[in-house]
């Protein structure tokens, strides 16, 4: 693949409260080719495509059909980087080899990430995330 080669990933989330729904989450973003996936979840972390929660420890749980279990890991708002179910050096190309190109973030309130991310990795469910 050529370096000026792009990937267009297909991003969506929950919402964070009822005024929230009212509009769709869905967009892209583009990112390069050779890109892996820490390099593509950092790029979603800047482009603020994830909201801030009052308090600072949003937990979101990412989607990916790609990844195993169908879940790629966890990012929290107050971690500095994502934990993953995968190497982090998975390039985005081989994650979504099936074909779907596309992550959904999972709003799991306030729940403790690191719970949640044992869950996540185990295959498991996660905790209550109303609780």
């Amino acid at each position: 693949m050529s370096d000026i080669e792009q990937i267009s990933v297909r991003i969506n989330r929950d919402s964070v409260h009822p005024g929230d729904d009212l509009d769709s989450h869905g967009t892209t973003i583009n990112i390069p080719a050779q890109s892996t996936v820490i390099n593509l979840l950092d790029a979603i972390r800047k482009s603020n495509f994830l909201p801030g929660i009052a308090g600072g420890e949003a937990t979101w749980i990412i989607d990916c059909s790609g990844a195993p279990n169908g879940n790629l890991g966890v990012l929290a708002q107050q971690w500095n980087a994502p934990k993953l179910t995968v190497p982090e050096e998975t390039g985005v190309a081989q994650l979504f080899l099936d074909g779907t190109i596309g992550l959904y973030f999972q709003y799991w309130c306030q729940s403790d990430p690191d719970v949640v991310f044992s869950c996540v990795r185990a295959g498991k469910e996660p905790p209550d995330k109303f609780r």
